[in-house]
């Protein structure tokens, strides 16, 4: 009786142990996705900033 409940225990300590890791992973590769999309988001601003100061160049104003 004490064997089985052991062996329950640490079955479901490793399943646990499974879902936490692959929880994780899951969230890491959630969080690397969103900065991709707002690191595409910058080099876009950062780019019209340039062609904005560009205009303002050949228009004398900077």
């Amino acid at each position: 009786m004490r064997m089985d409940i052991t062996l329950v225990f640490t079955v479901a300590l490793a399943a646990t142990l499974i879902v936490v890791v692959l929880v994780l992973v899951a969230i890491i590769i959630y969080q690397r996705w969103r900065i991709g999309d707002q690191n595409v988001f910058i080099e876009r601003f950062i780019r019209q900033n340039e062609e904005q100061r560009q205009k303002m160049r050949k228009a004398g104003i900077f």
